[in-house]
Order: C-alpha cells, then sequence, then structure tokens
C-alpha cells in the first residue's frame, strides 16, 4: 500500500488587531526589539517641550544614535500620526460614555483612524470618513472632507460635509493622544483619547507533507 503524500492548507491567521497601548501616563517604553529580544528602538516623550526622543540600539546592546522630533513641528508630528489609530476612551461632562473593549471581537470592530500623508481615511462597521488632512504647527490638523453614518437608504443614515476643520491633538505618549473639541460641542466638557494601533502581520505556515510510505512487502 502506498500512502500518498498530504498537503496541509495553509493556515492564514485570523486578523488579529492588538490594541498595544503604554497607557495615558506612560511617556516612555521600547517600541521596537530584535528577533532575540535585546531592545532596538526606545522612545521617551518629553511633554513639556512636546518632543519625541528615539534612541537606537544594536542587537550588541550599545546606542548607536538618538533622534529627537519636535511634535509642535508639522513635519514631525505628520511623522509621529501615520499609522492606525482607535478610538481608547470618550468622557463627556465627566461621564464615561465610550471604553474600547480589551479583547478584540470581531463580531464588532472598532472604527479604525488611518492617518496618511495627505488623507485622513476613518473605517468601522456604521462610520466611514474621507478627509484631505494638512498637518500644522503646534500639534494641530486641518481636514476637509464628508463622513457617513449608516447605510445609505436607510432612515439612519447620515452624512455631512466638513470644511476646513482645524483641530489640536494633544500627544500623551508615543502610544497615545488627546483629540481635543472631537465633538464640536461648545455646550460639553469632553476628554476624547486615541491609542496606537498595531495590526499584526498575516503569517502563513509552510506547507507540509507526510513523507509518502512505500508499499511493504
Amino acid at each position: 500500500m502506498t500512502v500518498k503524500p498530504l498537503r496541509r492548507k495553509p493556515f492564514t491567521l485570523t486578523l488579529i488587531i492588538l490594541l498595544y497601548s503604554c497607557g495615558g501616563d506612560s511617556v516612555e517604553d521600547i517600541i521596537d526589539t530584535y528577533q532575540g529580544g535585546n531592545k532596538k528602538v526606545f522612545v521617551r516623550y518629553h511633554s513639556d517641550e512636546s518632543v519625541l526622543e528615539k534612541h537606537f540600539y544594536n542587537n550588541a546592546g550599545e546606542m548607536v544614535y538618538v533622534e529627537r522630533d519636535s511634535l509642535s513641528k508639522s513635519f514631525d508630528f505628520q511623522n509621529f500620526l501615520q499609522g492606525s489609530w482607535i478610538m481608547e476612551r470618550m468622557t463627556v461632562n465627566d461621564e464615561i460614555v465610550f471604553e474600547k473593549d480589551s479583547v478584540y471581537n470581531p463580531e464588532n470592530p472598532p472604527n479604525v483612524y488611518l492617518f496618511s500623508r495627505k488623507k485622513l481615511l476613518v473605517s468601522g462597521p456604521q462610520y466611514s470618513a474621507d478627509y484631505s488632512i494638512q498637518y500644522l504647527d503646534s500639534s494641530q490638523i486641518e481636514m476637509e472632507g464628508r463622513w457617513s453614518y449608516g447605510v445609505e437608504g436607510d432612515v439612519n443614515f447620515r452624512s455631512q460635509r466638513v470644511n476646513f476643520d482645524i483641530d489640536y491633538l494633544q500627544v500623551l505618549s508615543y502610544y497615545s493622544f488627546q483629540w481635543t473639541e472631537f465633538l464640536e460641542d461648545p455646550e460639553k466638557e469632553e476628554e476624547v483619547i486615541f491609542t496606537r494601533l498595531i495590526i499584526p502581520p498575516v503569517i502563513e505556515e509552510p506547507d507540509t507533507f507526510i513523507t509518502p510510505i512505500s508499499d511493504i512487502e
């Protein structure tokens, strides 16, 4: 009897969203490591100066150089924001009205805010937005575009144009910032915190074969 080689189908990890936040009070952390576990990039945020300090290390543990980004300058602020973020918590008039789940729920994914060089795109189960964006000095952004909520044609569908809206984002750490006047309601006292989102790459297991077994007479 000959056993045919069995081919295992490539196993693709289901998209896992890792909510990786060092917390609003923390101002320093290791953000990258070598494969063996040694630190590669260490960052420290100086809130008084609005400066993000990056320390780069070789695999032997020696610091090789330091970068200091002034987040009050538009170019450095743009580099800091680029990537994906989600809302961590929203407090309105001292009442928490939203707090992200501690565990990712694929049936109720969060709205993802993707900052790029010229765009802010928001995607979620009900909410989406497409803004042209300019990064300004003093940690400000200027946005122009449109947001929508719900499915077009439904009775609850809403959509609105936003023209030259300027907002201030207060950096709290490498992993978090506070979006000032997010709700654009002067009658409400708000605190809206966003956290950096790291999406692990999709990993495929190598194909595995079972060695054929020849007939044994």
